[in-house]
């Protein structure tokens, strides 16, 4: 498997997700550490420091070194990250990981909207048979985006997280490529909000 490079502009009807430009740094750093979204990503937020602008622009550069990560836009400004990663090319499947860094856009449906964009990108693009990730058992917003893409629970790792001093469970999530499309044909949004490519 062999990803395009530069990767695509994935396009969707409320975001663009791309590759970082100058401003993003700006962005990343007004975002700052939104202790409950650091929760939810399994921070201890008892040892959470404020970011930095170096921070800041670390994170742009760790995205724009990526093979597979792309900044999420919203209404012209930096918000977050999604990226396909532990790629197993003779099974065809990889991990996504996504990330809403602005409080004000969580709950509105954005993160399903990314998540169902790289589904695409990674199952009609790419060719892969299956994306996975895992979740914090007690993000359940988190969970909920990605069962409306079609993800499926397929099965808990207990206590495999220790935030702060106590432990907790990861739920594991998967989505096969069938099981995709047919979700796809059943409402439609292939034609109607898939994610629209350019070069």
């Amino acid at each position: 498997m062999i990803l395009p490079s530069p990767l695509p502009v994935l396009r969707t009807q409320h975001l663009t997700l791309r590759q970082p430009i100058a401003t993003d740094i700006a962005d990343r750093y007004a975002l700052g550490r939104d202790p409950e979204i650091y929760r939810l990503l399994g921070a201890d937020i008892r040892a959470l420091q404020p970011l930095t602008e170096e921070q800041a622009k670390a994170w742009v550069e760790n995205i724009a070194s990526h093979p597979a990560a792309w900044v999420i836009e919203h209404q012209g400004r930096a918000i977050g990250e999604i990226l396909l990663d532990n790629f197993v090319e003779a099974d065809q499947r990889a991990g996504l990981i996504v990330g809403i860094l602005d409080p004000g856009a969580l709950g509105r449906g954005l993160g399903t909207e990314a998540i169902r964009a790289i589904a695409e990108f990674a199952f009609d693009t790419l060719g892969l048979h299956k994306l996975s990730t895992r979740v914090l058992a007690f993000n359940t917003r988190a969970i909920r985006a990605y069962e409306r893409v079609g993800f499926v629970r397929e099965g808990l790792e207990r206590e495999s997280a220790l935030i702060g001093d106590q432990w907790h469970d990861d739920v594991i999530v998967g989505l096969l490529k069938r099981d995709f499309d047919a979700l796809r044909g059943r409402t439609g949004e292939k034609q109607a909000a898939g994610a629209h490519y350019r070069s």
